[in-house]
C-alpha cells in the first residue's frame, strides 16, 4: 500500500533514478489521474508509475504531451487479448474505453527534466466501488474478459503481475516509435481505434464551463482533437486545454 505511485517516482526523479524505474502498488490512498482528479484505487486492479526522459533522446517540451496518446495506444493492444465480449477504444487523449465505460486512465506529468507515466487499469470489480470524479462509470477487465485469461482458479495478484509484464512490453515497443518518428507515425492507428471520432462532443474548461462543440472528425499529427462545428469551421484542441463531454 502506498500513498501514490505517481509521488514515489516523483521522488525518485529527484534522487537521480534512470529512465525505466517503475512503481507499482496493490492499493493507493491517494492516487490521482489526470489534472490531480481523484482516482479511486482499491485492490484488484493495476496501479502503476513509470519514470521516463524523453529530453534525453532529444524530445522538445512542446512535444511531450503526444507521449499519452502513444501510452494510451500501448495499453489497448494488451487489452484486446483479454476482451472475450467487448470491443476496446481510445479515447482522446489518453483513456481505454469499451462499451461499459473506462477501463484505464493515464496521467502525464513533466518532473524537472523527466516525466512521470501514472496508469490504473480497472481489473477485478471491488465489492464497494467508490465513487471518482469524471464523467464514465469505471468498466471492469473480468466483465468483459476471456474466463481462461481471468476465470476462477486464477489469482488477482498472479493476474495483474501478468498484465504489468504486457504493459511493460508494450510501452516500450511504443514508446521507443514515439521518440523515432513522432506521433505522426502512429496518428493513423490512433484514429482507426478512436471512441470518439464521429461523434458529437462538448469541450469544456477545468471548470466545468463549456467552450466549444462539434463532431469530432480525427485526431492531428500533433495529437490535437478535430472538431467540425456547425459553422462548417474546423478546429483543433490540444490535450492540455479542456476535457471532452459526451
Amino acid at each position: 500500500e502506498i500513498a501514490s505511485t505517481n509521488e514515489e517516482v516523483k521522488r525518485l526523479v529527484a534522487a537521480g533514478a534512470p529512465e525505466g524505474s517503475v512503481v507499482t502498488s496493490i492499493v493507493q490512498t491517494g492516487g490521482y489521474g489526470r489534472q490531480g482528479r481523484r482516482w479511486s484505487s482499491p485492490a484488484g486492479s493495476l496501479y502503476l508509475s513509470l519514470l521516463l526522459r524523453p529530453c534525453d533522446h532529444g524530445i522538445a517540451a512542446c512535444d511531450l504531451s503526444t507521449l499519452s496518446l502513444a501510452l494510451a495506444l500501448a495499453v489497448h493492444d494488451i487489452l484486446v487479448p483479454y476482451a472475450a465480449t467487448a470491443d476496446i477504444a481510445v479515447k482522446w487523449p489518453n483513456d481505454v474505453m469499451c462499451a461499459g465505460g473506462k477501463l484505464c486512465g493515464i496521467s502525464l506529468e513533466a518532473v524537472g527534466n523527466a516525466v512521470c507515466i501514472g496508469i490504473g487499469i480497472n481489473a477485478f470489480e471491488p465489492e464497494n466501488v467508490v465513487h471518482t470524479t469524471g464523467s464514465y462509470r469505471a468498466a471492469y477487465l473480468e466483465r468483459i474478459a476471456d474466463q481462461a485469461i481471468m476465470g476462477p482458479g486464477k489469482e488477482q495478484t498472479a493476474v495483474l503481475e501478468e498484465l504489468a509484464a504486457k504493459l511493460l512490453v508494450s510501452i516500450d515497443r511504443l514508446y521507443f516509435q514515439w521518440l523515432d518518428k513522432g506521433f505522426e507515425a502512429l496518428a493513423e492507428r490512433y484514429n482507426g481505434r478512436s471512441f470518439l471520432n464521429g461523434r458529437v462532443v462538448g469541450i469544456s474548461s477545468i471548470d466545468g464551463t463549456v467552450v466549444d462543440e462539434g463532431e469530432v472528425l480525427h485526431v492531428d499529427e500533433r495529437g490535437r482533437l478535430v472538431l467540425l462545428g456547425d459553422d462548417g469551421t474546423k478546429r483543433a484542441i490540444a490535450s492540455g486545454e479542456a476535457h471532452v463531454v459526451l
